[in-house]
């Protein structure tokens, strides 16, 4: 970013500077925000999954009761009311909480943390498998100590229960402060070069934006609250159908696949079609050729399954495939990301070599001053970090080249979900079962990887099972945020680091507070899932070894190449209809729930641009915001309410 290109952060205003206020309230707001989505993950097992959406629907409800609270505040005493940079520390803070809370990452580590020890048994020997893999001071093995989690009926509040708990909390969190550290000093070196220079539209931060301006003119426009009813006037009568059967539901999700019971066309899998508001709002902010690809991508893959059936190689889609099997969509999808990943650092290699020289002390194009840390702090936190997280590994026994490795392949994929989320502004990423963890073990052989190398792949499944949630998500747009508001990025790095120290201590307490009074077993859906999900695949990596698998790279390669190829295409034939970045999206689990509002948001966007251009677009999009906030408080609400009242609500968004 050249010093003329700066003028988005150079009109700060004092009152932006202004943040303590911010902090405050984000901090208070912070521990209820993560009860409620406690509540709704684990403690409710129904959902809504507000924290497998690339917008989380839990912070849009509080922003929007925040801030028409803070707009009646500024009408009776403006000196009180918080300004827009306070409101953007707010949502920032709530937003790296739900990720940190979510439902891809402490709602996975804590279950890996428990299971292994307590469910063990001859013919499992989890426990005899954890001795040999795993340290003792990341899991809690005293069985003592879980009776009382898993059974309730106790306080957490026990001298012993503490202790057995404090060592391998503090680990944990240690980890996750350093993990989310380097994802924020990429973010300050990448967002220069994608919001000045390729001048990406980060559509995610659209809507909080409008919602923290103090001068929006959202909340009167007519339209907005068109889209409002609908959304909210759907939710509301499936609220109430819930509680009183008799009142007529309208459908929201019918699976296609009841419909098709033979094969070879069973092979074709899951197949919902959903019908929902907020997602069409949030598709529609992406661009037109995404969104179709998105669409034809999925149902290439389903053609795969089906070919894969009829000629006997599979029986089709799996949903939770992870082995290597025809089409090999997990290994492409990985093939792909990574290629995206390496696409967006190619395409930046110029401004990178003016980054370099800034950070040498050298002349450069580009200027730091105004961005979240200078360069060079940031690349040196973005290596002394991987080598905290490194020697975190070897500390735990963990191979050193397997360590380093697999940080490296995480925060490619990390920058891969943050180019998507700049960019294209989908709303799922999830990218199951294609984190480091499989791929290292699937393509190098589990045979060929030592016992502990094992095990601690086991222990960072949590956040590598998928990457709905993802940090580095909230830490690039929450830099976006602040130079779109012309304030000041600084606090916002503060409030990222702050913020995910609070969440997780906050999250652990939370979750342990209410197991040892109602206990995990019976009153916390996943409790168990997550962890017998990773100490299985541990079970089988060290009793039935494989060697190294030849068909994964080749796969891998094959995804690579397929993007690198539809990204040249696109840009040597004018108007080619498939994005690159669809290929490997369209692969994953979470697009079955959204591949119908896609395609609904493509159609009326089509038809909005062709008759009506960009200024229809432009009038048409407060329609949308409203489809979005209707949907996150009415929808929000019947949680709300049954958290109040204990009882079963409607649930708006399943993930």
């Amino acid at each position: 970013m050249s010093s003329a290109a700066s003028p988005t952060q150079s009109g700060a205003t004092r009152g932006d500077r202004r943040v303590w206020r911010g902090f405050v309230v984000g901090l208070m707001l912070l521990p209820p925000s993560l009860f409620f989505q406690f509540s709704m993950e684990p403690a409710g097992g129904t959902g809504p999954y507000i924290s497998t959406i690339s917008l989380f629907f839990n912070v849009v409800f509080i922003l929007a009761f925040v801030a028409l609270g803070n707009a009646a505040v500024r009408r009776l005493s403006p000196a009180l009311a918080l300004n827009r940079a306070e409101l953007i520390i707010v949502y920032v803070i709530l937003t790296v909480g739900t990720s940190i809370m979510g439902h891809d990452m402490l709602q996975v580590l804590i279950p890996i943390m428990t299971v292994g020890y307590w469910f063990a048994n001859p013919q499992n020997h989890w426990d005899t498998i954890l001795d040999n893999t795993t340290p003792s001071w990341l899991t809690i093995y005293d069985k003592q100590v879980l009776y009382g989690y898993y059974n309730g009926a106790t306080t957490l509040y026990q001298r012993p229960v503490i202790m057995a708990w404090l060592m391998p909390i503090l680990w944990w969190t240690g980890f996750v402060v350093v993990l989310v550290f380097v994802m924020i000093c990429i973010s300050v070196l990448l967002r220069p070069l994608w919001a000045e220079r390729e001048r990406l539209t980060f559509p995610i931060i659209q809507l909080p934006l409008e919602l923290t301006n103090p001068e929006t003119s959202l909340l009167r426009n007519r339209l907005m609250w068109v889209g409002f009813a609908v959304a909210g006037g759907i939710d509301l009568i499936n609220g109430i159908s819930f509680i009183y059967p008799s009142v007529p539901t309208i459908p929201m999700n019918i699976d296609l696949m009841r419909f098709i019971p033979d094969m070879p066309w069973s092979g074709i899998g899951w197949l919902p079609v959903t019908f929902y508001p907020a997602v069409i709002g949030l598709s529609f902010l992406m661009p037109l050729d995404l969104l179709f690809s998105c669409s034809f991508f999925f149902f290439w893959w389903k053609l795969l399954y089906v070919i894969a059936a009829a000629t006997g190689v599979s029986r089709g889609y799996g949903g939770g495939i992870t082995e290597s099997i025809f089409p090999y969509a997990n290994e492409q999808m990985f093939g792909g990301f990574i290629a995206i990943a390496f696409g967006s650092m190619l395409m930046g290699r110029r401004y990178f070599r003016q980054v370099w020289q800034r950070v040498l002390g050298r002349p450069s194009e580009v200027d730091d001053s105004q961005e979240g840390l200078p360069f060079r702090v940031a690349l040196l936190g973005v290596l002394v970090g991987i080598g905290l997280l490194v020697a975190f590994s070897v500390h735990s026994q963990m191979s050193l080249h397997i360590a380093v490795l697999a940080f490296v392949i995480y925060y490619m994929l990390a920058i891969a979900v943050a180019r998507v989320r700049a960019e294209f502004g989908s709303p799922v990423h999830d990218f199951h079962f294609t984190g480091p963890d499989y791929t290292i073990a699937y393509v190098a052989g589990t045979m060929n990887l030592q016992q502990h190398d094992l095990g601690m792949l086991t222990q960072y499944f949590w956040f590598n099972r998928a990457y709905r949630g993802h940090p580095i998500a909230d830490s690039i747009e929450a830099l976006q945020m602040s130079a779109r508001a012309r304030s000041s990025p600084r606090p916002m790095v503060s409030a990222l680091l702050l913020a995910t120290f609070a969440a997780a201590v906050a999250g652990f307490w939370i979750w342990l507070y209410y197991a040892y009074r109602f206990g995990a077993s019976s009153h916390i859906v996943g409790a168990e899932w997550f962890g017998r999900e990773a100490y299985e695949r541990l079970r089988s990596w060290t009793e039935n070894p494989k060697p190294a698998n030849l068909i994964a790279p080749v796969a891998m390669a094959a995804g690579f190449a397929i993007t690198l190829a539809l990204a040249s295409a696109r840009t040597a034939f004018v108007g080619w209809p498939l994005h690159p970045v669809a290929y490997a999206l369209s692969s994953s689990w979470s697009i079955h729930l959204v591949w119908t509002p896609m395609l609904i948001a493509w159609v009326a966007k089509t038809a909005v641009l062709r008759y009506g251009g960009l200024r229809l677009y432009r009038a048409a999009v407060p329609l949308f915001y409203g489809l979005i906030l209707g949907e996150s408080i009415v929808g929000c609400a019947w949680p709300l309410i049954g958290l109040i009242f204990r009882v079963p609500t409607y649930n708006f968004f399943g993930g």
